[in-house]
């Protein structure tokens, strides 16, 4: 059996214990430590989003080529099954990609996985969600981010248990064009109004990352700047030499 049927095999018994959990997870289902769990605070955090639109072959080589400069890679194709998000994953991994560095939109973060160490949720599955992830030992399950809107969404996501936060978008947006962007102010109130480190989202560029560090964010996300961008692993290198700029 060659690596990808193996990979399937393996991802179709995953997927089956998955549906039985997923809308009833239990903190006992994580028996080891994530090294999303046990990350560094003090850092100002890369993150790329896929460009949510079925572009796997895409998505892959530009990741093959950004993921050294990159902290973490989301994977977010929300026309997908989660099944479909974790065969994604398994291609990184399989192409180099250390699974440390893979979050999965939709992922039960007290399942453990080896092909992701992190979980990312819409507002809509937050609202869903029955267990706590307070109840749990950061060590016992996979870190777990939440997109929101507002100070009021950021504080229930907080309050539930949430590491870290995606707030957006900050600026005019290629993935959002018809909306309009909510601003550097409204990102310093949510980065003010919560204790967990806030990521900004939308319109990230390498001339805008001061700004965002500036209003309290501790990491930014990125999505068209790199995919659309004709050199990626360029214009990744110049928004992480800008990040780590001195402020």
């Amino acid at each position: 059996m060659n690596k990808t049927r193996l990979a399937k095999t393996e991802l179709a018994a995953e997927r089956n214990e998955m549906n039985k959990q997923l809308n009833d997870p239990s903190p006992k289902q994580m028996d080891k430590c994530s090294p999303m769990c046990c990350q560094d605070d003090s850092s100002f955090e890369l993150h790329v989003v896929s460009t949510n639109r079925g572009e796997q072959t895409t998505v892959l080589n530009v990741v093959k080529q950004i993921w050294p400069w990159v902290d973490y890679i989301h994977i977010r194709e929300k026309q997908l099954s989660l099944l479909q998000h974790f065969i994604w994953a398994s291609h990184m991994t399989e192409s180099g990609v250390p699974s440390s560095r893979i979050v999965i939109n939709g992922a039960n973060p007290f399942v453990p996985s080896e092909f992701c160490r992190g979980a990312h949720w819409s507002q809509q599955m937050l609202t869903k969600a029955e267990v706590s992830m307070n109840t749990v030992n950061k060590g016992e399950r996979m870190r777990l981010g939440v997109s929101v809107h507002s100070l009021h969404e950021a504080r229930a996501a907080a309050d539930y248990g949430a590491d870290y936060l995606f707030f957006g978008h900050v600026y005019t947006s290629r993935s959002k064009p018809d909306l309009t962007p909510r601003g550097v102010d409204a990102l310093a109130e949510v980065c003010s109004g919560v204790d967990i480190p806030v990521i900004a989202i939308g319109g990230i560029q390498a001339s805008t990352i001061q700004a965002v560090r500036l209003a309290g964010a501790r990491g930014a996300a990125v999505i068209s700047s790199v995919f659309q961008h004709e050199h990626p692993a360029h214009a990744i290198r110049l928004i992480k030499q800008a990040a780590e700029r001195v402020i």
